[in-house]
Formats: C-alpha cells, sequence, structure tokens
C-alpha cells in the first residue's frame, strides 16, 4: 500500500477532507467513501457510498475491485449495500 494515491490519502488531513466534501459532495460522493474507508471509518464510508448509488456515481463500477475498500467488505453493511446496486449472491465475491 505505497503507491501515491494511497500516500496522498493518508496525508489528506481532516480540514482538507472537510474541504472536499463540502465543495465536491455532489460529483466526487464515491471518492469521499474511498478516504473514509481507506482511514477505516466504515461509517462514514457505507454513507458517502449510499450517497453514491443514489447520485449514480460512476466509480460505482469498480466497487467490487476498489483497492481502498477491502476493509468494508467484512462488514455485514458490504453485502447489503451490493444488493441494494443489485448484484445478486452468487455475483457478490
Amino acid at each position: 500500500m505505497g503507491t501515491a494515491p494511497h500516500r496522498e490519502l493518508r496525508a489528506l488531513g481532516p480540514k482538507a477532507l472537510a474541504q472536499l466534501t463540502a465543495n465536491e459532495s455532489e460529483t466526487a460522493a464515491y471518492q469521499i467513501a474511498e478516504v473514509y474507508a481507506y482511514r477505516g471509518d466504515k461509517d462514514r464510508a457505507f454513507e458517502w457510498l449510499e450517497r453514491a448509488r443514489r447520485q449514480r456515481d460512476p466509480g460505482l463500477a469498480s466497487l467490487r475491485k476498489d483497492p481502498l475498500l477491502p476493509n468494508l467488505h467484512d462488514d455485514p453493511r458490504w453485502n447489503v449495500f451490493l444488493h441494494t446496486m443489485g448484484l445478486a449472491d452468487d455475483q457478490l465475491k
């Protein structure tokens, strides 16, 4: 996890994240969810994933293979969210 995007997320301070959330929430909900997931804030990550779903954010197309979201996979809300995205049980893995 030493790639540049991961370092950028790690360096994104609370003030910068608040600014991103305030200024880009209508167009970057999925990316905001990625930041929260990467930081381990699962509640906020799922909140922003749901917002991204409602906004039909194109980032959701890579949801299952997103390298910033694996820590959400063991949360019971993960499969529930995938179901809301229209995936069948055999598509969840």
